[in-house]
């Protein structure tokens, strides 16, 4: 048998020297003596157990730990392809959807080394320890495009490589949604303080001028400033900056969470916030006149929420779209807006809506004056009757569901607000309207005297709106001006009508809305 020291490379016949180079993973005498002589230790083929098992302790020590944060979609192929495109091959094979859409991105950074570098620093450690290879629709507030993917977004956050704050190969992904991978990446880079998800989706626009705005207003905040000092084109409210910075939603776009924190900031109620900056949350030009708008909503509460698009709609008709003129040769051509002086300051709701409608009757050719009814809801009605502590007099106290559009626009001209507007909901059983009335049953002809409106959610069992006479809640203070118009006797009757209210509802199960 020959001994160790006389083999040739490759040569083992020692069973136990074979496990050892086995586990040292080299597999000639050569290479064995070699990594001995690297680390200090004897060439000598003869060694004791302890000596080998010495070097295998060393060999352990020495090995690379695994990383436990890669991730398991890293690819290494996949990988080395993306540094072939960096390095600039590539450039007219095809290639696979992503990797494609790399070299795209690439390819637009020609002339500025330094982002295609950045690019390069990002893209390679995601590859490795993120989750934002999909080609999917990132940005679920806004459409779909090649702009709206993680990849391009990862190429627009490439772009502000200069006002990185942190190295890239720091960051490490705490969840494994994408969505929550790109917030905590898009902030390791470029913020210190909080930014509000909805910022995310300056990203997502591609590099058009409002794209590096809204890039530039999420760097302002991230760096520690307010929204209202960032330039925004539109008047925002301590109130409204507040709303908008602690807006938890990652599904708005940043000009509807502002139209929503506009909103909200007037006084207005969630459901109006959303049905406004669906429509009005797309651009912010010709702010100066609709934000007048809003406060019209906001100001007229018991309007319901389906009348929202349309009047919008008949606004933007009459004063932005401009008209087309029939010419005596049978031609068209463009003329200015019907009413390019509307506006809504003064206006009344009942009028307004009026309006609409006949629009809407003009464009589709028909006139629908049917009278609509509908069924009773589930709820019952009520009755209180109560010795007034202040005047001695009985009141008797009812609430009473109105049933028909008649009885709404009356309801409406009574209280001076627009809750003929719930018709729709009503007929579909969704909502329904209730008249909170007393009687002073002292009185040599006992009338009943309207106080407060009230609407339901039937679904939810849920009172959405309570107010009396010019939008007046229950206990509102009111200004000088709805004093004037309601009376002190009525206000004292409206503040405890929420009383009256309380008593119904508990009787009913019901909840505020």
């Amino acid at each position: 048998m020959a001994t160790p020291s006389l083999l040739l490379p490759g040569q083992i016949a020692d069973d136990d020297l074979r496990r050892h180079f086995h586990a040292l993973n080299v597999g000639t005498v050569a290479a064995y003596k070699l990594w001995c002589y690297r680390h200090g230790l004897s060439t000598d083929l003869h060694k004791t157990p302890e000596q080998r098992s010495a070097e295998r302790a060393l060999f352990d020590r020495l090995r690379p730990l695994p990383d436990p944060a890669v991730s398991r979609d890293h690819n290494p192929r996949r990988a080395d392809l993306i540094a072939r495109i960096f390095r600039g091959e590539l450039r007219g094979e095809t290639l696979s959807d992503v990797p494609s859409r790399i070299r795209k991105i690439y390819n637009a950074l020609d002339g500025d080394e330094e982002a295609r570098d950045a690019l390069r620093r990002l893209v390679l450690h995601v590859e490795k320890y993120g989750d934002l290879f999909r080609p999917a629709h990132a940005f679920p507030g806004l459409p779909p495009s090649f702009h709206n993917t993680w990849v391009a977004g990862l190429g627009q956050l490439a772009r502000h490589h200069q006002d990185w704050m942190r190295p890239v190969e720091a960051w490490r992904p705490d969840a494994r949604k994408p969505q929550r991978q790109f917030q905590t990446i898009a902030r390791h880079l470029l913020a210190r303080y909080h930014v509000p998800p909805c910022m995310d989706a300056a990203w997502f626009q591609g590099d058009t001028p409002e794209a590096r705005q809204q890039q530039a207003w999420f760097k302002h905040v991230g760096f520690g400033q307010n929204i209202r000092t960032a330039g925004v084109p539109m008047k925002i409210t301590k109130r409204m900056a507040h709303l908008f910075t602690n807006q938890r939603s990652a599904r708005l776009s940043i000009l509807r969470a502002l139209r929503m924190a506009q909103v909200e900031a007037l006084g207005g109620f969630p459901p109006l916030a959303w049905s406004i900056s669906s429509i009005l949350g797309r651009s912010l030009e010709n702010e100066d006149f609709w934000v007048t708008v809003v406060h019209f909503f906001v100001n007229n509460p018991m309007l319901e929420g389906s009348y929202v698009e349309p009047i919008i709609d008949y606004i933007r008709h009459q004063k932005f779209t401009p008209q087309r003129l029939l010419q005596p040769d049978g031609t068209f051509v463009e003329g200015p807006p019907s009413h390019p002086s509307f506006s809504v300051k003064g206006r009344s709701a009942v009028k307004l809506l009026r309006q609409v409608d006949e629009w809407h009757v003009q464009l589709t050719g028909e006139e629908n004056i049917r009278l609509e009814k509908w069924e009773p809801s589930k709820f019952r009605e009520f009755s209180h009757t109560e010795i007034d502590s202040e005047t001695g007099r009985t009141f008797t106290w009812t609430i009473h569901e109105l049933l028909t559009s008649a009885q709404l626009a009356v309801e409406g001209r009574v209280m001076h607000h627009c809750v003929a507007s719930y018709t729709r909901r009503c007929v579909s059983g969704e909502a329904s309207i209730w008249s909170l009335r007393v009687q002073d049953m002292d009185a040599a002809e006992p009338e009943p005297y309207n106080v407060l409106t009230i609407a339901l959610d039937n679904r939810k069992r849920t009172v959405t709106q309570a107010r009396g006479r010019y939008n007046l809640q229950p206990f509102d203070r009111a200004g000088l001006a709805k004093q004037r118009r309601t009376g002190r006797p009525y206000l004292r009757l409206l503040r405890e009508s929420g009383r009256i209210l309380r008593l119904w509802m508990d009787r009913e199960g019901l909840t505020h809305g």
